[in-house]
């Protein structure tokens, strides 16, 4: 999947730079959470938690473009591409594909990358057994 682009950094982490407003974030797993609780109202398929020193590294590189970014706590972002194992996984992806999740930073994180899903077949790719690379872009403007 990372053929595709032309990677910007890439240094073994949990997240790649591969763009001004793209990044790849590899997620280690995802815990379930159910929509139809109204105690839980999310408006995106996933939460992507990450930890804070790369959290303020994402900032630091959109505030390049866009000074009001570094004002933003909460990161939105749209799902462009996810890397998958197994063929029958590609029906599931087809599901994710220009969906919206948000970033947040986590400060009990150490290196991973973790996520909450209410989609089902998001949750089942990301726990397969080696978790998931996601693509998400990140508007700036």
């Amino acid at each position: 999947m990372l053929g595709d682009y032309k990677l910007v950094n890439t240094e073994n982490g949990p997240i790649t730079i591969v763009g001004a407003d793209l990044y790849v974030f590899n997620i280690s797993r995802a815990s379930y959470l159910n929509i139809e609780n109204p105690k839980n109202p999310i408006n995106v398929i996933g939460s992507i938690y990450v930890p804070e020193d790369s959290y303020e590294k994402i900032i630091d590189n959109l505030s390049k473009y866009n000074k009001k970014i570094s004002d933003l706590y909460i990161l939105k972002g749209i799902i462009v591409d996810i890397s998958y194992r197994r063929l029958r996984d590609s029906e599931l992806e087809k599901y994710i594909k220009r969906k919206p999740v948000e970033i947040l930073p986590d400060h009990n994180l150490d290196s991973n990358i973790e996520m909450i899903t209410n989609r089902r077949d998001l949750y089942q790719l990301a726990n397969s057994g080696r978790g998931l690379k996601m693509v998400v872009k990140i508007s700036i403007f």
